[in-house]
């Protein structure tokens, strides 16, 4: 059970004032839930009523998408912070009315786990623990696509997503250990000159258009792939589809190497189909008083003028203390006075003027 939210937090989240979220939330006709006892009747939000305050806030306020955008979420190596700022990003766009789809590309399904999901459990598992069967992931991405249909595993999207936060949070195609045989497929693709690296950009292309009612993806503002270090198919396919990639870099082990490579990724897509992802840069473990970090920012600021990412996310105990916490909630949203949240959210405000979205 998810702990409930007081109006101070929900105001925080949607930074707007107290007034403002109890005269919208009755506007919205949302069912609240008041604190039991003799005290004061406080409203207790639930993680679904705030996101559904959002939408119903840019419903009312005309906050619509200027553009779509596809992006991916990728780092050359692991342990930069990838997923979680992923997690968070997802998070935070939906808090301010935006319709966000986030795929896990990566197998090991650590973004599917920070949104409360046991990829690891069998349904009879779930049963034995008094655990609703929902907690269990049946389907991933591979299931969506061509290539795993015709192999007579094919599944509609409705069977696939997850709602972690209800309808008007961000959705989850989630991930587990048997997304690793979409590389298999890929590969038989690959062997038949069929360009697998461009499989996930048509597989988009046709599922934005809303012709197919089994996927239809066309509702959604922000679609965005959290990919795995590896640079293989699926991780090539998805930055071929992307409009931006967001590549986090450790400030604290910062090398040279992690950025100089992706940067040469982009340019081998560029040479063979003319198209590649606008890079941008997002420090993490950020400490500008530390030397060493200072010396990185001017050498990254120097490289990649146009990529470096104007706002940047703190070293904080936060993050691995919510992971601990087994509610299924982001940082941004579990803690949202906390001050990693409000670098988060500065960041996601960064990224979505960088990317034109509002």
């Amino acid at each position: 059970m998810r702990k409930p939210f007081k109006v101070q937090a929900v105001a925080t989240l949607l930074g707007i004032s107290v007034d403002a979220v109890r005269r919208d939330s009755d506007d919205a006709g949302l069912q609240i839930e008041r604190q039991a006892g003799d005290g004061p009747k406080t409203r207790l939000f639930s993680a679904e009523n705030i996101f559904d305050l959002a939408a119903y806030r840019a419903k009312k306020y005309g906050i619509t998408a200027k553009i779509k955008r596809i992006v991916t979420v990728y780092a050359p190596k692991g342990g930069v912070g990838k997923t979680t700022k992923a997690s968070n990003l997802a998070v935070t766009w939906a808090l301010m009315g935006l319709k966000v789809l986030v795929i896990d590309l990566d197998f090991q399904a650590n973004l599917t786990i920070s949104y409360g999901y046991d990829p690891e459990l069998t349904h009879d598992e779930a049963a034995d623990s008094n655990l609703p069967l929902s907690t269990c992931v049946d389907y991933h991405f591979g299931h969506l696509l061509p290539q795993w249909q015709g192999d007579g595993g094919g599944a509609t999207l409705g069977q696939v997503i997850k709602k972690p936060f209800g309808e008007n949070g961000p959705h989850l195609i989630p991930s587990e250990v048997t997304l690793d045989r979409l590389e298999a497929l890929f590969t038989v693709d690959a062997i038949m000159s069929k360009k697998p690296e461009l499989a996930i950009a048509r597989w988009l292309a046709s599922s934005r258009t809303g012709i197919n009612k089994d996927i239809d993806l066309s509702s959604y503002d922000i679609i965005m792939f959290d990919a795995p270090p590896a640079k293989n198919q699926t991780t090539r396919g998805a930055l071929l589809a992307s409009d931006f990639v967001i590549a986090p870099v450790s400030m604290e082990k910062y090398s040279t190497k992690s950025v100089s490579y992706l940067a040469g990724v982009l340019a081998e897509m560029n040479s063979e189909h003319g198209k590649y992802p606008a890079l941008i840069i997002l420090g993490n473990f950020y400490d500008m008083t530390r030397v060493r970090v200072a010396a990185q920012v001017l050498t990254l600021t120097k490289q990649y003028p146009d990529a470096w990412l104007n706002k940047q996310v703190s070293s904080s105990e936060e993050f691995r203390k919510v992971l601990s916490d087994e509610e299924g909630m982001p940082l941004a949203l579990a803690r949202p006075s906390s001050t990693a949240a409000h670098e988060i959210r500065d960041v996601t405000k960064a990224l979505t003027e960088k990317m034109g979205i509002l």
